[in-house]
């Protein structure tokens, strides 16, 4: 019997679910082994072995204590009767529920706070229809500066890496919901708090920076639209609109959970543009 459990647990393991889901079968196939645990018992005291069949009887009625407990989690809004979990985890050292439940409710106050913040680039704001799509090269020194702001940002809360505050379940309902492979701790992007492009040595340098006075390089542009910047620039004025922090650490879907991972922190860019207006005037021929 035992067996037949943990060969389905195994292949419960290969399936992408729901955790909450997963969860509700994992009680299911519990209360199944355990009372399983009752017929074996049962057949001890049938054999007069008291001690071992009281024994089974004991862990057969904690089993079912958690299980209860469990159910009433998972299957129900309920609040379960009796439960001393907020003391054993107390005792294990763990937060106190209504300690844990004031902290979950201040991250999803935050996460609201965030969602009505609008942060202002250091270059101002642009029109939807000035803005062409751009990309940014930066090499191992330049990467090596980006994932160093990156730090600063998060030790300053300029970029908060929880997650939006959501929960695994939560992140996984959404990933599964939407076309997104993954999910990054800082979310999809934050602007850096300053940024320049500085045109030097026949490239496009671009410098970021928590201000003014501490910019270090991290890239150059290497595109604009279908063209390189200069090329671009002959055709339009162009201005470094916005420059992003990316990447991180990320969640992603495995076969069974979520699966965490460490990359680097990237940059992005946007360039906006105006079309240069040809100044040259026409000469006018006198007439005598």
């Amino acid at each position: 019997m035992f067996t037949i459990i943990d060969m389905i647990n195994h292949y419960l393991g290969y399936i992408n679910v729901n955790l909450k889901l997963k969860n509700r079968i994992y009680i299911i196939i519990g209360f199944i082994g355990n009372f399983y645990m009752l017929y074996l018992s049962y057949r001890f005291f049938e054999n007069g072995r008291w001690v071992r069949g009281l024994g089974f009887i004991a862990v057969f009625l904690i089993f079912l204590y958690f299980l209860i407990m469990n159910a009433y989690y998972y299957f129900t809004t309920k609040p379960a009767p009796f439960d001393i979990s907020p003391k054993i985890e107390k005792l294990l050292g763990g937060k106190p529920r209504e300690a844990a439940e004031n902290e979950n409710l201040r991250q999803r106050l935050n996460r609201s706070e965030r969602g009505r913040q609008t942060i202002v680039p250091s270059t101002g704001i642009f029109e939807k229809n000035t803005i062409l799509p751009a990309t940014i090269q930066s090499n191992q020194r330049e990467m090596a500066n980006i994932n160093q702001l990156a730090e600063q940002m998060i030790q300053n809360n300029f970029a908060m890496a929880d997650y939006e505050g959501l929960t695994d379940d939560e992140i996984l309902t959404h990933l599964q919901s939407t076309e997104a492979t993954s999910f990054y701790a800082i979310g999809e992007g934050i602007p850096f708090p300053y940024f320049e492009l500085r045109e030097e040595n026949g490239e496009a340098n671009i410098y970021a920076g928590m201000n003014q006075m501490n910019l270090v390089q991290i890239g150059r542009v290497a595109s604009v639209g279908l063209s390189n910047y200069f090329e671009a620039k002959k055709q339009y004025q162009l201005y470094l609109a916005q420059v992003v922090l990316i990447g991180g650490q990320r969640k992603f879907a495995g076969r069974s959970s979520l699966m965490t991972e460490d990359t680097p922190y990237r940059a992005k860019i946007q360039m906006a543009y105006q079309k240069r207006e040809d100044t040259a005037q026409p000469t006018r021929r006198r007439s005598y």
